[in-house]
Formats: structure tokens, C-alpha cells, sequence
């Protein structure tokens, strides 16, 4: 991953989001309702995840 010339305000909550998690609850909750709802394994909902970010990247350019 590239330096970013200037140091993101939030770096420090971005290198913790793989140990911690998401600071917003209601990212849980929506995976919990998609895994319950939709019968969706974890590993699915992650895919979906990864895939929407990609998405928001690709669409920036």
C-alpha cells in the first residue's frame, strides 16, 4: 500500500480495525441480520464486504 503523502487523521483506527473490529455497533447488527435473515455464512458476508469496497474504490478512479 502506498504512503499517503500527508498522515490520514484516522491512521491509528485503521491499523486497529483488524484487531478491534468497527468502532459503529451497527455494523455488527447488519452482519448478524444478514447471517440470520438470509441464511448467509460469515465467509459470504465477507466477500460481499470486500467486494462493495472495491466497488467504492473502482469508482473513485
Amino acid at each position: 500500500m502506498p504512503e499517503p503523502t500527508h498522515p490520514h487523521p484516522d491512521a491509528a483506527s485503521i491499523r486497529d480495525w483488524a484487531l478491534y473490529g468497527p468502532r459503529d455497533p451497527e455494523i455488527a447488527t447488519l452482519v448478524e441480520r444478514l447471517a440470520i435473515e438470509k441464511q448467509m455464512r460469515l465467509d459470504e458476508i465477507e466477500k460481499l464486504i470486500v467486494e462493495t469496497l472495491i466497488r467504492a474504490l473502482s469508482d473513485q478512479s
